[in-house]
């Protein structure tokens, strides 16, 4: 089953390019908004993302290098603005094809299931079940189970890498010391929690995680880089 992200500030344009391209094999997702999109990558992998190039107020090559970084599924940009420069730009950036608006929908239609199609045949040949699990300027490769940050690759043991993909896997909640004892030493809790803080301490330190907060006398939760 492919999973396709609309991303545009139009909902007509949306809804057009949702209910021309679903059927039994592809299911089709749209939003407005550059936060939920990039809080929707981060929850599910994507076959494809169709994106206004100029929906982000940072720019459209900005937000097309932020996706890139995320997943490396193709990215097909759309823009009224279809000059030489803007569609280099946004090639440089990581766009796999660009579409000049307005467009005829069977035309876009044709270009994302050549995209997808390309996509799924990569995948088949590499057998690669490749993620990527961002948090500010932190990226995991759950593949590979590295983890960098911007381009500087941080090394963690096992359990600081469990415990970190854990804490990414349920943002905005708090995870109590036995929930987290038991997802990474997948054993019965017994009420001793320094491995949990010894482990943490580590990770904050070798991650500059001033994120990861302590609920005290309950456990941990983490907030968005940069936040207070």
């Amino acid at each position: 089953m492919n999973h396709v992200l609309v991303i545009d500030g139009d909902l007509s344009t949306c809804k057009e390019i949702k209910y021309s391209l679903q059927d039994d094999l592809t299911d089709v997702y749209y939003t407005q908004s550059v936060e939920e999109a990039i809080y929707k990558m981060q929850k599910e992998n994507y076959s494809l993302v169709i994106m206004d190039a100029c929906l982000s107020q940072t720019g459209g090559t900005a937000l097309i290098q932020q996706i890139r970084q995320m997943n490396p599924m193709p990215i097909l940009a759309l823009s009224e603005t279809a000059s030489t420069a803007d569609k280099v730009a946004a090639f440089k950036c990581g766009a796999d094809d660009f579409l000049s608006k307005p467009f005829e929908l069977e035309e876009c239609l044709a270009r994302a299931q050549a995209l997808m199609r390309r996509y799924t045949q990569l995948n088949h040949i590499t057998g690669r079940n490749y993620a990527l699990v961002s948090h500010g300027d932190l990226m995991l490769d759950t593949a590979r189970r590295q983890v960098s940050i911007g381009s500087e690759k941080v090394s963690l043991t096992r359990k600081e890498y469990d415990i970190l993909l854990y804490f990414l896997k349920n943002r905005n909640r708090v995870l109590t010391f036995e929930q987290i004892y038991c997802a990474v030493w997948h054993e019965e809790y017994l009420m001793d929690n320094s491995p949990i803080f010894f482990h943490i301490g580590n990770l904050r330190r070798k991650l500059r995680a001033d994120w990861i907060e302590t609920k005290y006398g309950v456990g941990y939760y983490i907030h968005n880089p940069g936040e207070p």
